[in-house]
């Protein structure tokens, strides 16, 4: 996403709360979802051009693919959000509703997911690259701040100081749920489930091995 507004470029990376902070920038521009194209957040349907939806460009493509000249991207101030990675693979899982187990989806489908869908715009394969691919250009970040998911609040609440002069809410936008029935008709109340539930010492281990400099770079752990 790009605000030239505000000098600001926001790398989004696919299940780390995107909707959510390009929608509090539509608020602060006084622009409605359906009006987001302005800040570079549409359909692609040419491979040449990027990801299926331009708003999961990467940080080296915004240059790369004419979308800024290097030289508003030394200036303008850049940021983007990560998160944990088995976590966001959850929801990855949860959000695309996929047909079969979510062991299959770790072991099978992750591993050969390579390519993305520009026919209906679905980023198959951007929504499961590791996140540094995203920021980082050998050993180089491309961003001045690097938030988290997990202190979304916090972390957004200084990035909004700088961009916007004064403190944004973040509206929520694009939640995945899935809940535990068996939980709520035992407690009464309504109940996530943890992402640890969803995995096994298997698919731990491919995780942590296939999102090690993810893991690394963003200091995340198997909690």
């Amino acid at each position: 996403m790009i605000s030239h507004q505000h000098r600001c470029i926001f790398v989004h990376i696919p299940k780390v709360a995107g909707q959510s902070i390009e929608s509090a920038f539509l608020n602060e521009l006084s622009l409605t979802w359906e009006e987001r194209a302005p800040l570079l957040l549409k359909k692609n349907s040419n491979p040449k051009k990027g990801p299926p939806r331009l708003a999961h460009l990467t940080a080296s493509e915004y240059v790369q693919l004419g979308y800024i000249t290097p030289e508003q991207f030394h200036d303008y101030y850049k940021f983007s959000f990560v998160r944990n990675p088995w976590s966001r693979l959850v929801s990855e899982y949860t959000y695309k509703q996929h047909p079969f187990s979510f062991k299959h989806f770790v072991l099978d489908y992750l591993p050969s997911c390579d390519s993305d869908d520009y026919q209906n715009h679905i980023g198959n394969l951007r929504h499961l690259v590791p996140q540094h691919c995203f920021l980082y250009e050998g050993n180089d970040c491309l961003v001045d701040t690097v938030g988290k998911f997990e202190n979304l609040m916090n972390d957004f609440e200084t990035i909004s100081q700088r961009v916007f002069g004064h403190v944004v809410d973040l509206p929520y936008r694009n939640k995945t749920t899935k809940r535990h029935p068996l939980l709520e008709k035992l407690i009464g109340k309504k109940v996530k489930p943890s992402y640890q539930s969803y995995f096994d010492n298997e698919t731990t281990e491919f995780v942590a091995d296939f999102y090690k400099r993810d893991i690394e770079l963003f200091k995340y752990q198997f909690e």
